[in-house]
């Protein structure tokens, strides 16, 4: 039993890592991708848990991907999972960032500035997007109040680039789907929450070791 737990780790990793180089064009490309190779491919998680994880993840701050497929990573394997799933998922796109900057600066460097081939970028992320809000789409907007809500958002965050709009279309969406409230089915048995300190402690350290460290090397550099 032990083994076949490896081997879905391993698997589980292995997967993370193919996200963690091809999901490029935002939260939205990742969770259609995430739909396809984690729950219909290898069930490592139900559609419907993904989507309660993603948007708890949506409301914390910081980056939304990251905290999901650490979320879902604990809910594969527990917290040694979780933090493998991190470091799998950064470190790749991190070293590949870097090559890219080196690789911008040196053709910057020995060829006039010529970054021709760059204008394919935006084009491919805008048709990644598209895809990914077709398949998030059909899973998340089921009435005809909400396609109304998601038309009118789209519209107004098209033409409007405002920093302030999209708070404020959260605020009106929230209000407009509060009277649907009281339809939700209510739930009577109620869990008990146990906490795992020794993982906020854990995350605590690693947060306050790099705090330190950054702090440091930033003194000892200048």
């Amino acid at each position: 039993m032990t083994d076949i737990r490896k081997v879905r780790y391993y698997i589980y990793l292995k997967d993370v890592l193919v996200l963690s180089l091809t999901a490029f064009g935002g939260p939205q490309v990742f969770l259609a991708m995430v739909l396809d190779i984690m729950v219909k491919k290898r069930g490592f998680i139900t559609e419907k848990d993904l989507l309660e994880l993603n948007a708890l993840c949506l409301v914390l701050p910081g980056p939304t991907s990251t905290q999901t497929i650490s979320a879902i990573g604990f809910r594969v394997g527990g917290p040694f999972l979780a933090y493998l799933s991190l470091l799998v998922w950064v470190l790749p796109a991190t070293i590949l960032m870097i090559a890219t900057a080196f690789l911008i600066e040196y053709l910057q460097s020995n060829t006039k500035g010529e970054l021709g081939f760059a204008k394919f970028i935006q084009p491919m992320a805008i048709g990644y997007i598209i895809y990914a809000s077709q398949i998030t789409i059909k899973k998340m907007i089921h009435t005809v109040e909400a396609a109304i809500l998601m038309m009118i958002a789209a519209f107004i965050a098209f033409f409007y680039n405002s920093p302030f709009i999209f708070p404020i279309m959260l605020l009106v969406g929230g209000l407009i789907t509060t009277h649907n409230y009281n339809k939700q089915p209510i739930i009577e048995e109620k869990s008990e929450i146990n906490i795992s300190w020794s993982n906020f402690i854990l995350w605590a350290g690693v947060l306050i070791g790099a705090a330190v460290l950054g702090h440091y090397t930033k003194f000892f550099a200048s």
